[in-house]
């Protein structure tokens, strides 16, 4: 390596040019000679590709670029970047290059500069636990309705979406990572190059798509060093140390030894490092535009040129995230109408029971009733969700039934007891007590808990409802964009909320009408 470094050194002499004026020059090249520093994008929680140590990043990637820094007779700083923001930071400039598992993809290819040859592929591969109401699972198909953990800005989230999982999101691989080995996530994608690894025992493979070539990825002003980390790509191809290195890290190596064999024989021994019949084209992942798309980026435009807000309608721009976006919202209302229903008609059914005669009727719903003042609705739902998985009913629709009980159930519960109150009040009173007097009594409570029901609607995305929140989750997960899409998410509730109160207002002054002229 010494020598390698000596010679690069000769080859590339160092510029007689002030520091301060190094950052001024065009070329990314001559600007890395000139401060004598390759500074290196890298991941730090992505073993064994990447990871900090006590001694500095380890790991093949950093393996790598120490190479390459070493061929250019060039310092090397490493930055440690995250999936999230290592293409931010190659574009403001923070790094050189990236050697950070960043997969090739055509929409990528309009943010920045790839190296040919790529030094890596890795597929998305599901993993899940060994039970057997997964055992079925061996197709995108069979992802409906389940959930599956990612982290956000996975390339093919838009895929496991558009398949109908439901998609539980984290911030980084280490996150998920923990969340598989601890057993919290039955299901999860990623990279096959993070999660194979590290698959503890009760998990298995369950499916694998979606290859993905990975590339070092140079910043602006970059194509000249490109070429020059190209050339050196193709000689670690042919001559075996790129194979050598993955086999010291323990990174799996049949798509390298088809690279070795590829490049170290005609014709891509001697070919052009773009040459088609030597290089794996990009992963081509981009979604079809809706008709929209256009005006929403000219709207974006405007609103940040004009106002100053950095606003992105993520879910307007590609047909995937409209058809999510359309879908949550008709399956909102659709739950709300039924949860309404389902408070009202129960509010009915328990205010009947519990002033009911019959103790064996009166104590039970009694019982039940207790229980849903005391158990927050959250853990009533989480608790329903777990016995309907546990059913292998975990569908969306079997999901927005149990969703429509749980909210009638627990919003009814307690409006029933408001009337049967009110008809214990009406026979104190002397006057007419039967269950449709007491339920105009008590109209202001059931309007409320039915008020309450919408509100908490939302927590059916919990068991797999595919409503708004759990639609804008799934779409965020691809588009990387939360503010303005959570911002709507917000609007649209209390958009909703304030429609069913309204016209909770006016049937109450309509059934005034009706008690008083009784």
């Amino acid at each position: 390596m010494a020598a390698a470094l000596t010679l690069a050194a000769a080859a590339w002499p160092a510029l007689a040019v002030a520091p301060a004026d190094c950052a001024a020059m065009p070329d990314l090249l001559t600007r890395v000679r000139c401060t004598g520093e390759l500074r290196v994008g890298a991941r730090a929680d992505y073993p064994p590709f990447g990871q900090a140590t006590p001694d500095g990043p380890r790991g093949f990637e950093p393996a790598l670029a120490r190479l390459l820094a070493a061929q250019l007779g060039v310092g090397l700083r490493f930055v440690e970047v995250s999936a999230a923001d290592r293409m931010v930071a190659l574009g403001e400039g923070r790094v050189d290059v990236l050697v950070a598992t960043t997969g090739h993809t055509v929409q990528r290819d309009g943010q920045a500069l790839f190296v040919r040859p790529h030094y890596y592929q890795s597929h998305t591969l599901v993993v899940g636990q060994r039970s057997a109401a997964l055992q079925g699972v061996d197709s995108l198909a069979d992802l409906y309705g389940r959930t599956v953990c990612v982290t956000v800005g996975n390339s093919t989230n838009a895929d496991l979406a558009v398949a109908g999982a439901r998609l539980m999101l984290f911030n980084s691989a280490r996150r998920l990572v923990e969340q598989v080995q601890n057993g919290t996530c039955a299901l999860a994608a990623h990279d096959d190059s993070l999660l194979l690894p590290v698959l503890p025992p009760a998990y298995e493979a369950k499916l694998s798509f979606a290859p993905l070539p990975w590339g070092i990825v140079v910043g602006r002003g970059g194509a000249t060093l490109a070429q020059r980390l190209g050339e050196e790509l193709r000689r670690l191809h042919a001559d075996g140390q790129l194979l050598a290195l993955a086999q010291e890290y323990g990174v799996a190596t049949p798509w390298l030894q088809a690279r070795h064999a590829r490049w170290s024989s005609p014709p891509c021994a001697a070919a052009a490092l773009d040459d088609p019949r030597c290089v794996d084209p990009p992963r081509d992942n981009r979604l079809a535009p809706t008709a929209m798309a256009d005006a929403v980026e000219r709207l974006e435009r405007w609103l940040q040129e004009r106002w100053g807000l950095q606003v992105t309608l993520a879910m307007l721009k590609t047909q995937v995230a409209l058809q999510l976006f359309l879908d949550g919202m008709a399956y909102s209302v659709a739950l709300v109408a039924g949860a309404v229903l389902a408070t009202v008609l129960l509010a009915l059914g328990f205010g009947a029971g519990l002033a009911a005669r019959s103790r064996w009727l009166r104590w039970p719903l009694g019982c039940l009733l207790l229980a849903m003042q005391s158990t927050p609705m959250v853990l009533f739902m989480a608790a329903a969700g777990m016995l309907l998985a546990s059913a292998g009913l975990g569908t969306p629709a079997m999901a927005w039934c149990v969703a429509v009980l749980v909210l009638g159930l627990f919003n009814g519960s307690n409006a029933g007891q408001a009337v049967a109150e009110a008809r214990a009040a009406l026979l104190a009173e002397g006057r007419p007590a039967g269950l449709r007097a007491a339920a105009l009594r008590a109209r202001a409570q059931i309007a409320a808990f039915a008020a309450n029901a919408t509100r908490g609607s939302p927590v059916a995305a919990l068991i797999g409802v595919p409503e708004l929140l759990a639609a804008l989750t799934d779409i965020t997960s691809f588009s990387s964009e939360s503010a303005t899409t959570f911002g709507l998410l917000l609007v649209f509730y209390m958009a909703l909320v304030s429609l069913v109160v309204a016209l909770l207002q006016r049937l109450q002054q309509r059934l005034q009408v009706v008690e008083t002229g009784r």
